[in-house]
């Protein structure tokens, strides 16, 4: 027992320890995982040999993973773009793929082996491509679009490849009947899910949240996720595969965003040890035995999955420069690609001589991918720039929103869609103001629209939008969401290229930095203070205070307030 604590610990402390050194390294957190596996696995200190204990582990981050994954896919979202998707995503999966898996059978390595690598290669991180777009304002641009629908795609199709190699490990040998009977069985798995348990667990999940109670709340989502992971198990399906149904089916609740943020760091914890058991299977002594092997498959991933990730980019109806820049892009490897070879290599589908070089290969590349997405544009426009038609194509939110405000001058661009930023823009319209809004979030943005609000599908976080919008002439800027760094980016070039206009932002004074304390053009709400003006008064006035005392003291403490931020 005292082993097994001690042994918990390291592995906690390691995990820590790596992921604030690569936090402050801005290098992706999942590589410092795969490190501590590689460093407490046997290839160099053997401090936390593989076990049971660490099995389920990884098993749990696998499941919350897939869970969440089903959690946040939007089935609204996936129906409005499903053309894009599905074109875009088979030919990137398929012209991607199909070569390795061909070569690999070729070389009569078997029929398992050529699609788990295929797939494996094909592969992207849909955790770093999404960050990195979001980080940059670059989700809702037409290469970010085009991305997003890759990696929804192999999101997607990871889970009847999770399905096959579930078979494959059992000992049978998945033909096309047994492929369609898998798939057969998937969809009979959703569809009573869908109309048993969809109403059932929506509304037990709804009376849990209006009680106020996050504790049960938390236990009655993981309960439902074992439940569906155990119910695909009991039926003959991936456990994997249950979590991911069941993700789908709450994905489209009312409490979806509480579930969400409240089993995040579950998930979080436990995908770290996933990650760690991958460095753990890592042989170290490949990259001295097999050098040109790994240099081989790293080739495979980067120029040449870039170059097939063009090809098929480019087929389904992208610009040569949309195409090349989501290629760069999406040239490395993701964590569906590790799951997939590191439970090929367990079971034994593949020899550790064919799987160790590219799961060495798909952890580098995965190190690569910030600098393969900094320097994609440069790629693109380097490359395709001097093509006629091909420099500086405006984003279609840039054509949208510049067509909405046309020829505007001291109107008002809300930054957002959210509830308060509707309210604040009903209020706008009824003074007969001109106001556009730009909303990344599509259900926002769909919400605004069915308001009768001008709204555009687009990220305010983006230079260009805002300058296609008119913010440079426009009498004030509307930002209701927490502040962040991309946010002060919105703000400072604001001020810099807007002479008059004034900045109204939601925020309380720890939100700010140092500049904003001084310039007269930003209006702050901090909601904080405001939220407890108003039960304030209500307090005063349910002891019959009179009105006037009560706006008395309120000014006094708004002006306490005032002097103290």
């Amino acid at each position: 027992m005292e082993e097994l604590f001690f042994s918990v610990f390291i592995l906690f402390a390691s995990i820590l320890v790596a992921g604030l050194l690569f936090h402050l390294m801005k290098a992706p957190t999942i590589l410092g995982y795969i490190a501590v596996g590689i460093l407490l696995g046997s290839s160099v200190t053997g401090l936390f040999p593989d076990g049971p204990a660490l099995d389920f582990m990884a098993e749990a981050g696998i499941i919350l993973l897939l869970f969440m994954v089903g959690l946040e896919f939007s089935l609204t979202e996936f129906w409005s773009d499903k053309g894009k998707i599905l074109k875009a995503g088979a030919l990137q999966g398929f012209l991607v793929g199909l070569p390795v898996g061909s070569l690999v059978w070729c070389l009569g390595w078997g029929i398992a082996p050529a699609i788990l690598l295929g797939a494996s290669v094909a592969m992207s991180s849909t955790a770093l491509s999404a960050k990195q777009l979001a980080d940059h304002g670059e989700l809702t641009t037409r290469h970010g679009r085009v991305a997003i629908s890759v990696l929804v795609f192999q999101d997607l199709a990871a889970i009847p490849l999770l399905a096959m190699l579930a078979i494959w490990q059992s000992g049978g040998q998945p033909g096309p009947v047994e492929i369609s009977l898998e798939i057969l069985k998937v969809l009979a798995i959703f569809a009573v899910a869908l109309v048993l348990a969809r109403p059932v667990l929506r509304s037990l999940l709804m009376a849990i949240y209006r009680r106020g109670n996050s504790e049960l709340l938390v236990l009655a989502a993981l309960a439902i996720i074992a439940m569906a992971a155990q119910s695909a198990h009991l039926a003959g399906a991936s456990a994997a595969l249950g979590a991911f149904l069941a993700g789908l089916i709450l994905g489209e609740s009312d409490v979806r965003h509480r579930i969400e943020e409240d089993l995040r760091p579950f998930r979080d914890v436990f995908a770290s040890i996933f990650f760690v058991s991958i460095g753990l299977q890592l042989d170290l002594s490949q990259l001295g035995s097999s050098p040109l092997a790994v240099l081989a498959w790293l080739l495979v991933l980067l120029p040449a999955k870039a170059l097939l990730n063009f090809i098929a980019l480019k087929i389904s109806g992208s610009s040569a420069r949309d195409a090349l820049q989501t290629a760069v892009i999406l040239a490395h490897g993701g964590e569906f690609g590790l799951l997939l070879l590191s439970g090929a290599l367990t079971a034994s589908l593949i020899s550790t001589e064919m799987g160790q070089p590219l799961l060495l290969a798909l952890v580098v590349s995965m190190g690569l991918g910030p600098i393969l997405f900094r320097s994609s544009e440069t790629i693109a426009r380097n490359l395709c720039g001097g093509k006629s038609g091909m420099t500086n194509l405006p984003q279609r939110e840039e054509v949208e929103v510049a067509r909405e405000v046309r020829a505007c001058i001291n109107h008002i661009v809300f930054c957002g869609a959210d509830n308060l930023a509707r309210s604040a823009a009903r209020a706008v319209r009824l003074a007969e103001l001109d106001f556009v809004m730009i909303e990344p979030d599509l259900r926002l943005y769909l919400t605004a629209r069915e308001e009768g609000l001008p709204v555009i599908l687009g990220d305010p976080g983006r230079t260009a939008t805002l300058e296609a919008a008119r913010a440079n002439v426009a009498a004030a800027i509307v930002i209701t969401k927490p502040f962040s760094q991309r946010q002060n980016r919105i703000v400072d070039w604001f001020l810099e290229g807007n002479a008059h206009g004034k900045i109204v932002l939601l925020g309380t004074s720890q939100d700010r930095d140092e500049t904003m304390h001084t310039d007269q053009r930003i209006l702050q709400l901090d909601p904080e203070l405001y939220l407890g003006m108003d039960l304030a008064r209500l307090v005063l006035s349910a002891v019959d205070l009179p009105k006037n005392e009560i706006e008395k003291i309120s000014c006094t403490l708004t002006s306490d307030a005032a002097d103290h931020a």
